[in-house]
């Protein structure tokens, strides 16, 4: 019983800790394809424009949002999209983007303006006469009387803008809008928001309201804590106005794209982030150049989900992290205080492993790097991997050993076995522990009558395997790990079959939504997928969605719509 409730305090304190371990790293995921998201190399941080936003060409984009309407079962309606907008775009060019810029005016007010292609002036406000007659106020002015409201439109070669304002169409030109063909090259949709381009007292403005509800919610948790945890959430917010005060000042833009594939068979949505030169973000981008994978043999691509990830720690971030860490270490204590039933001896025995698990990660995170990987298959059966580089794996195995003769004096109904072989340079353990004679029919389906877990320590790494077959499973990635002991981190990656989770789901209980799913799903073309680089003073992440996903949703959607019952 003691050693159940040091199990229990442990994990949930040590949960309360991963937030705060990390929470200042950055992450660059592994093994990627190149990313191309035009935005983080486009030229218009030159302007004053706040936000940008590039559209794909008409005839690029009805295409494409017409083969995603027919994808999640929405055909029909496509045509009338297409309809309505050929409606209203006549005398637009086709071929070329539209645009639109947004600065902020007096007082933090933004200003947008609209850039429209043009091939035929007179054509696109000829179809716009349902909604009013256009007055020509000379020199390409144009205005519109919409309800109360006034339209201005400015003609200048081949470009319209159009703005609520007329004064925020005095100087454009065809230049600002130049950008836009390279920002719509590979995306749909492309919104560029240019941070460095928001005013200083709109910044102050922002951080000082975040602060004043810091203070706020302080002020409000007074009566429920006492002063030492007071003064631990108050560092932890601290902390948090410093990290949001940092990225409005050290970030230079971010994008957002989405884009429709066809001829790929996918959607795409990708992020990506630019920092100011020199600033803290820019040199951990600058140092992920140069970062080391120890796990990357590791994921396997006939898995269900495979997920690898690198976190890199600054030396300067070190300070940041003890604290956030010192900070969570209080509230774990007092969780297991608060849990301790008066058995002060148990809770000090918590402490104790808490505090060595926790210098672990600091040793690791003072090597300039922390990298995980999960990797989970269900061929022949569910079986769930993880691996983490650490600083001293021998410190590990120590904390193993002395957790399990807590375990033996406790007589915990476990099978432990300590050193029980080796393997590719791994010492290799096994823990075994029995379901009770009361477990679901579905948790013996999956683990057995036990609960079997392999795990392999090495001097820089931990591989933990959990299974019917945890130590084949174990080995077989510990083969991998060895086969690319030291490969360049260039950038790794998440990856999950869908009909490999949907068979799985549906081999313990029949779902009528996982049924219409797996019905709608195509042969292969059914991916979820994640992908990350480093490029200059920044990163992007791509989130992949093959076809045969949105089948999937969209059969799911439809069998649930027809009243055929089950939750998913």
């Amino acid at each position: 019983m003691k050693f159940r409730w040091l199990t229990v305090a442990g994990l949930s304190a040590a949960s309360a800790l991963s937030v705060a371990a990390f929470a200042p790293s950055t992450v660059c995921a592994q093994e990627t394809n190149v990313l191309d998201v035009s935005g983080q190399v486009s030229s218009s941080e030159q302007g004053d424009e706040v936000v940008t936003v590039s559209i794909a060409p008409l005839d690029r984009l009805l295409p494409n949002v017409t083969y995603l309407m027919r994808l999640v079962g929405a055909g029909a309606q496509s045509g009338i999209v297409t309809q309505a907008v050929n409606g209203y775009t006549s005398g637009l060019d086709r071929a070329r983007p539209i645009g639109a810029f947004v600065t902020l005016g007096d007082a933090g007010v933004p200003v947008s303006v609209a850039a429209l292609p043009i091939s035929d002036l007179d054509s696109f406000l000829g179809g716009l006469e349902l909604f009013g007659e256009a007055e020509d106020l000379g020199d390409g002015l144009y205005s519109m009387s919409l309800g109360p409201n006034t339209i201005f439109a400015q003609h200048q070669g081949d470009w319209l803008f159009v703005s609520s304002s007329e004064e925020s169409l005095e100087g454009v030109s065809g230049s600002s809008a130049e950008r836009l063909d390279k920002m719509a090259s590979q995306h749909d949709l492309l919104v560029e928001v240019n941070v460095q381009n928001i005013p200083d007292d709109l910044i102050d403005l922002l951080t000082s309201q975040m602060r004043s509800g810091f203070e706020q919610a302080i002020e409000a948790q007074s009566g429920d804590l006492d002063d030492e945890e007071l003064e631990a959430s108050r560092a932890s917010g601290e902390q948090m106005m410093k990290n949001m005060e940092e990225i409005f000042t050290g970030t230079e833009k971010f994008v957002f794209g989405l884009g429709i594939r066809p001829k790929d068979k996918n959607m795409i949505i990708d992020f990506g982030s630019r920092f100011v030169d020199g600033s803290r973000f820019a040199k951990q981008m600058k140092s992920m150049e140069s970062a080391k994978s120890k796990l990357s043999g590791f994921l396997s691509d006939e898995s269900m989900m495979n997920y690898k990830a690198l976190m890199l720690v600054a030396p300067e971030d070190m300070a940041q992290i003890e604290s956030s860490l010192d900070t969570g270490l209080k509230a774990a204590y007092k969780q297991i205080d608060d849990n301790s039933n008066g058995n002060t001896a148990a809770a000090a025995k918590a402490k104790e492993y808490l505090d060595r698990l926790v210098k672990i990660f600091l040793e690791s995170g003072k090597e300039g790097s922390v990298e995980v990987a999960a990797n989970v298959s269900t061929n022949p059966s569910l079986n769930v991997l993880v691996a983490l580089s650490v600083a001293d794996g021998t410190k590990v195995e120590q904390l193993a050993k002395d957790l399990a003769t807590e375990a033996s004096n406790a007589n915990a109904p476990l099978s432990i076995e300590l050193m029980s072989g080796k393997h590719q340079g791994f010492n290799l353990h096994r823990i075994s522990a029995p379901l009770p004679e009361n477990a679901p029919d579905e948790q013996r389906k999956i683990w057995g009558d036990s609960i079997n877990v392999s795990i392999g320590t090495s001097p820089k790494g931990i591989l933990l395997s959990v299974g019917k077959t945890a130590e084949v499973s174990l080995k077989a990635a510990i083969d991998g790990v060895a086969a690319s002991p030291n490969a360049a981190a260039s950038p790794s990656r998440m990856r999950m079959d869908m009909s490999q989770l949907l068979n799985f789901v549906q081999t313990f209980e029949s779902n009528p939504i996982v049924d219409g799913m797996l019905s709608a799903l195509s042969s292969g073309d059914d991916m979820i997928m994640i992908d990350s680089k480093v490029v200059d003073r920044g990163s992007v992440a791509r989130f992949t969605i093959q076809e045969g996903v949105l089948k999937a949703i969209a059969g799911g959607v439809k069998a649930g719509m027809a009243g055929q019952g089950g939750d998913f």
